[in-house]
């Protein structure tokens, strides 16, 4: 729980993530119990399949990766959506968008491509998931909230909202 400055967050934030947590875990395990065991997990910012792509979530989330870690105990896999290049490219815009730019012009330009680099990412991310789950397959998709992914028509979604999100 420490922020990319290196302070700590309020002890009330932490609370509050720390419920937030557990209520999507809740609400995972029930749905789970409804349609079934997750066979497959994709988590945005994952590019590696299997033992790589756990490496990755380890490193960049202790509360998703114990999630992650209890549908693998269970017996889904891992996959890897993200392209590489589209995910180097959005990092290098994230690093832009955080200098301290002077002039408007420059700052919505930056943002004008994180933005496309955005839709470019959920655009494939859809695809990889489109093409990967397969008829009867449960899994689960970790991902930002406002994203813009579009599944299959036959793909049945389920979002998590936990009352903690307000």
């Amino acid at each position: 729980f420490v922020s990319g400055k290196g302070k700590e967050f309020p002890e009330d934030y932490k609370n509050k993530l720390k419920k937030y947590w557990k209520q999507v875990e809740a609400r995972l395990s029930e749905l789970e119990g409804k349609i079934g065991n997750v066979k497959k997990v994709y988590c945005e910012m994952v590019d590696k399949d299997g033992r790589e792509g756990e490496k990755i979530i380890q490193e960049m989330d202790e509360m998703i990766w114990k999630m992650v870690k209890a549908f693998l105990n269970k017996g889904a896999i891992l996959k890897g959506v993200e392209d590489s290049k589209l995910l180097q490219d959005h990092f290098d815009w994230l690093r832009c968008l955080s200098l301290e730019l002077k002039s408007e012009r420059v700052s919505s330009f930056i943002a004008s491509f994180f933005v496309k680099n955005l839709r470019e990412r959920d655009r494939h991310i859809s695809s990889v998931i489109n093409k990967d789950l397969d008829v009867g397959e449960a899994a689960v998709v970790f991902i930002r909230e406002n994203n813009n992914l579009e599944f299959a028509q036959d793909i049945q979604v389920f979002r998590v909202f936990p009352p903690a999100l307000n």
